[in-house]
């Protein structure tokens, strides 16, 4: 992060507004009490707020003149979620803002049901948006809706294995994902999310959202040993969604079909579990709450995952 710059003195004045006590993420300026709008630092050091930006917590730059600004996910826009308790924002999860005036220009008409992981523009009409629910929005830029959707392209290490990445896209050019929506890319994650707002009551399942079938046909499965440990390390080089003190807390296990899970949380954080067969299919099941304490049972009956977080039991059939 980039040493923060004494911006009380900043061509920022003359919008009456003091962003010193701001913090700075690049050229972005949040604030974390309500209230308060964001700003951006231009290449002259002067700060722009940004309209109608008090609930925004991080952006994608899409160019010089325009910005995507969002909001983080486990506010939860969702509204079973929502009805059971968890924080929610009156603002926005995503909407696109002039870099250069800080007027907003429009709210996007849809949503991910996990953190935003990147955003660039496809052409002079549509944006790509892909999260860490491995969810690919394609937006219409004019009226904010949502005009396509897949999963998430596979990535693949130095041997061909496949990983478990949500920010693959992050090294696509604006070719590379018109070549991944019109199938000539690599394949896509079939991608199941089941929601469990009440730990008491049944989860919701979204999906399964079937991947593209790709042309590149040399993506090789991984697979551990069933009769030996899950070495966590490998697991997480392989499941690298997971990361930092996330990783570190996560628990691995293994079910009975061979498909291996792990899960991660953190306090603060949109907590998820991982259940993947190595290769396509990956199912994400997120409970309403966990702490970095919660003890990840594993599979206590055939596709059954039990997840105990101090007195609340979190069970998941059917997946």
């Amino acid at each position: 992060m980039p040493e923060k710059k004494d911006l009380t003195q900043t061509p920022a004045a003359s919008f009456d507004m003091d962003f010193s006590k701001h913090d700075q993420f690049g050229n972005f300026l949040t604030h974390f009490d309500e209230g308060i709008p964001s700003g951006i630092i231009d290449a002259d050091d002067r700060v722009t707020p940004l309209e109608d930006s008090s609930d925004l917590t991080g952006i994608f730059m899409l160019s010089d003149t325009l910005l995507l600004g969002y909001d983080v996910i486990w506010k939860s826009y969702h509204p079973d979620f929502v009805a059971a308790g968890y924080q929610q924002s009156d603002s926005f999860p995503m909407a696109l803002w002039d870099a250069k005036t800080g007027k907003k220009r429009i709210t996007l008409q849809g949503l991910h049901t996990g953190s935003p992981r990147g955003a660039k523009l496809l052409d002079e009409t549509r944006l790509i948006t892909w999260a860490r629910d491995f969810r690919v929005f394609v937006w219409d830029l004019q009226t904010g809706e949502r005009i396509d959707t897949l999963t998430s392209p596979i990535l693949t290490d130095e041997d061909g294995y496949a990983v478990v990445s949500s920010r693959n896209g992050e090294r696509y050019s604006a070719k590379d994902w018109q070549d991944y929506l019109e199938g000539r890319g690599a394949p896509g994650f079939n991608v199941t999310i089941y929601l469990k707002p009440n730990p008491d009551g049944q989860h919701e399942q979204c999906g399964p959202f079937k991947g593209p079938e790709g042309q590149n046909t040399t993506i090789r499965r991984y697979t551990s040993a069933p009769a030996q440990q899950i070495d966590h390390r490998d697991l997480m080089r392989r499941i690298q969604d997971l990361e930092g003190v996330e990783a570190g807390y996560s628990t691995p296990f293994r079910l009975k079909d061979g498909r291996m899970g792990v899960g991660g949380t953190t306090h603060g954080a949109w907590e998820q579990i991982f259940i993947w067969d190595g290769l396509k299919d990956l199912n994400i099941l997120i409970p309403k709450s966990l702490g970095t304490n919660c003890e990840i049972n594993g599979e206590i009956a055939p596709n059954t995952i039990r997840i105990d977080n101090y007195s609340e039991t979190y069970i998941f059939e059917d997946i």
